[in-house]
């Protein structure tokens, strides 16, 4: 509202006019030469840069001088000679240069760009034309309106020549009609933004008289919009004129210069290199392609030069030594000269940046034609596929293929040094558990790293690959132990420092296995396979990280095979059978249940120990279709049992796995009518830790039936007061261990001492296994302990109840 009340009250209507007329034809005129000089190219498209630059910068200018004119402050205003001049240049130069952004640029961002520069040749013209002003006093200031006059300049040009520098008419006209709305709303609101209530006219030599300075200019700018909208036309017209010319002799030409234009045009498009050799062995015609992918600079002049000395070109652009040269000529020329005068090609790599396919033709009259194909891409394409098949995508180590490859090379180095290769299985410990806790990008980043130090200390004679998942292998060719041990160190330090990175310090480690060709075996497949039974027996043993191949181990897996295939048998033949071992309340000497125990009569071997069948039936995956036979047929036993005593059932960590447990428990007790309070399951808590939140929301759900949980074998393992606190078990089950001494050993008597205050204190019942002497039963009543099982209360079998009947009658 302060400028439009300004623009009414302070200036004289009929300059007002005359101010815009200027400030409209400037503005057309810099729209029509911009687009002009953006259709032109080279030097007229500076020429006519500059024209449009010499027409908006007067325009500006005059259009400044006649609205200040129209200013009545007053007083009569006077204007410093050089200052004035110097905005004039101000508008003249600036303007170009934002003319020359916007008429170069290809997007409207481009083209914003440079009005927004004519914007800011607009404020900048206007304060230097603000500065020539001749009188006394203080001119005041507001910076609100100031600061709103230079963007209003700078945001409507910008949108100006955005808009107007587009091919089509009316979006000139609206163009020329923002840059006009952009020039006179920069003038005015800087006009309205300054305070001459404070400053009074003043007479110094070298004025300029406001009046007359404004009508000279007014009319020079004219003339000048004038002589440029004329120079626009008279372009256009001999723009149009010289395309007629032209046309009529290309129409004249056709005949003469159709094939050359299509033969050019070809041979300068054509991805390949092409040059002609003459009879005479000289270069008679070639492409702009054929000097650039020879390495030759693309002006150097090779017509006329022979086959030898455009290789000399070639190999002189190359890091050969200038004393090798010619050397280098000669075999290039042995290599090519059969090719020229038979056909055919040769590839030529020229380090990693440049892979040439060079190909001779010969025309049958000594002439010949070259051509070269850029192989480069292709090139990297074809090792990238040949890398990725022999390596790993993860980690960059090579892969099994190359693993192959590498202990082929090792052996027959070895044969020739008489020398051993060590084969070495690697596994590293507990990955799964960092994938599940830390999610496989962690995985992703501790194999990434571990393939990093891997790669950091291998030496000569030594490969290692990645197998898949978390297994690798290496290779090693040594002479003497004391090599291969030092390697077997690196190896090991490797696995164990920590892996550190996003955030995460992850602990790591590893077993390692190692078989020795020939002594271990003499093809890959037979060496692997020992590698990793000692690399499983490190595993399976708690202070061994390195384990080397022992012939019996051969024995062990082979009757550990045989056993699984039996165990399959009895599960097919219904071979196994229970045995209840009673348990009773310490007390009272009452039975309070029967815990089931799985036995096997093996064919050839007699009775097994479930110690002995139960890890391998984990192993081949037949310990899951065992233990629901198991709580299959416990259940029916004791559904049919006179008295309704409770029944243990023993749960492995593989079973406590699987998604349908639940169900599998659900439906034996519908289907066998036991009811639930009297089944209760003992978990291990080794079977918990590997995945603690999946096994006891499982065993949440279970116990959620009525069925009980009881946490066997306690005092062993982890024996973490953070499983106790995290699931509410219904019984403590004391290991048969601390039995043992436990009526002599006071640590002993301490441990189960505090076991069972542990189970007082969480109100969870504790039963003691293994109790063989009265001795130790005397001090588990003392101790308070509730329950106990073994050999003194009942040994494991069949339970007869007609006898209990009839003992428990007379009894």
């Amino acid at each position: 509202m302060p400028v439009i009340e300004f623009f009414f009250t302070a200036h004289d209507p009929a300059l007002i006019v005359l101010a815009a007329t200027i400030c409209m034809i400037s503005s057309y005129a810099c729209i029509g030469l911009a687009r002009h000089a953006a259709r032109s190219s080279g030097r007229m498209r500076d020429v006519w840069t500059a024209v449009a630059a010499m027409a908006v910068g007067f325009g500006i200018w005059a259009t400044h001088f006649v609205a200040v004119l129209a200013f009545r402050p007053g007083f009569t205003l006077s204007y410093d000679l050089w200052m004035t001049a110097l905005s004039l240049l101000i508008a003249i130069g600036v303007c170009g240069a934002g003319i020359a952004m916007a008429s170069r640029g290809r997007t409207f961002s481009d083209r914003f760009l440079g009005g927004a520069v004519v914007g800011v040749a607009i404020s900048t013209m206007h304060y230097t034309g603000i500065a020539a002003l001749v009188m006394g006093g203080r001119l005041a200031w507001d910076p609100g309106m100031v600061a709103t006059s230079i963007l209003a300049g700078i945001a409507m040009g910008g949108v100006a020549l955005g808009i107007g520098m587009d091919g089509r008419l009316r979006h000139m006209l609206t163009g020329a009609l923002l840059l006009t709305l952009a020039i006179c709303a920069m003038h005015f609101t800087a006009m309205a933004a300054a305070d001459f209530s404070l400053c009074f006219p003043l007479s110094v030599n070298g004025e300029l008289d406001g009046f007359w300075l404004s009508i000279g200019l007014t009319f020079i700018s004219i003339l000048l919009l004038g002589l440029a909208l004329g120079s626009a036309v008279l372009d256009e017209a001999d723009r149009r004129r010289t395309e007629r010319e032209r046309e009529r002799e290309l129409r004249d030409a056709a005949e003469i210069v159709a094939v050359t234009q299509k033969l050019e045009l070809a041979m300068t498009h054509m991805a390949q290199g092409l040059g002609l050799y003459g009879i005479d062995g000289t270069l008679q015609l070639y492409n702009q392609r054929f000097p650039t992918l020879l390495g030759i600079h693309p002006l150097t002049n090779l017509k006329g030069m022979s086959f030898r000395d455009t290789c000399r070109l070639t190999i002189a652009g190359t890091d050969v030594a200038v004393e090798d040269i010619e050397q280098r000529i000669e075999a290039t020329l042995a290599s090519h000269l059969p090719l020229i005068e038979e056909g055919g090609e040769i590839v030529i790599a020229f380090g990693e940046d440049r892979v040439l396919q060079v190909s001779h033709s010969p025309v049958g009259d000594g002439s010949w034609v070259t051509t070269l194909d850029d192989i480069t891409e292709r090139h990297r394409s074809q090792r990238a596929i040949a890398h990725l098949a022999r390596h790993d995508g993860l980690t960059g180590l090579p892969n099994r293929a190359r693993f192959n490859e590498s202990f082929d090379l090792a052996r027959s180095r070895a044969e020739e040094t008489r020398s051993q290769v060590a084969v070495i299985a690697i596994d590293l410990d507990h990955f799964k558990e960092i994938n599940d806790n830390h999610g496989h990008a962690a995985g992703d980043m501790v194999l990434k790293t571990l393939a990093s130090r891997f790669n950091a200390l291998l030496r000569e004679g030594e490969s290692i690959a990645r197998l898949g998942g978390d297994e690798f292998a290496a290779i090693k060719v040594f002479s003497g132990m004391d090599a291969l041990r030092e390697f077997l160190v690196r190896l090991e330090d490797a696995l164990s420092r920590r892996v550190e990175g996003e955030g995460l310090a992850l602990s790591t480690g590893g077993s390692i296995g190692v078989a020795v060709w020939p002594e271990d075996g003499r093809d890959l497949s037979k060496l692997m396979s020992n590698a990793d039974l000692a690399m499983y027996r490190a595993k399976a043993e708690f202070d061994r990280r390195i384990c080397y191949y022992e012939r019996d181990m051969d024995e062990q897996a082979r009757e550990r095979r045989d056993m699984a295939r039996d165990l399959w048998t009895a599960l097919e033949q219904n071979a196994f059978y229970l045995a209840y071992q009673v348990q009773k309340s310490v007390s009272t000497g009452e039975t309070t249940g029967y815990e089931v125990l799985l036995r096997w009569n093996r064919p050839g071997h007699g009775e097994v120990s479930p110690s002995d069948f139960i890890p391998v039936a984990e192993e081949c995956g037949a310990i899951n279709a065992i233990g629901v036979w198991v709580l299959k047929m416990a259940c029916l036993d004791a559904a049919s049992w006179p008295e309704p005593y409770k029944i243990a059932v023993n749960v492995s960590g593989l079973q406590l796995a699987q998604v349908d447990f639940i169900e599998t428990v659900r439906s034996t007790l519908f289907m066998s009518g036991l009811a639930p309070h009297r089944l209760e399951l003992e978990v291990t808590e080794t079977s918990i830790i590997s995945d603690k939140q999946r096994a006891l929301h499982i065993l949440r759900q279970i116990k959620a039936m009525g069925v009980s949980i009881a946490i066997d074998d306690f005092g062993t393992g982890y024996s973490s007061l953070e499983t106790l606190r995290s699931f509410p078990f219904d019984k403590i089950k004391l290991d048969r261990s601390f039995m043992r001494e436990v009526e002599s050993n006071e640590q002993s008597k301490a441990i189960v001492r505090a076991i069972l205050t542990l189970g007082r204190s969480l109100s969870v019942p504790v039963l003691a296994e293994g109790v063989e002497t009265r001795a130790q039963l005397d001090v588990l009543r003392k101790e308070g302990c509730t329950e106990a099982q073994g050999f003194l209360l009942g040994r494991p079998g069949a339970i007869d109840w007609d006898d209990r009947l009839e003992s428990g009658l007379t009894g």
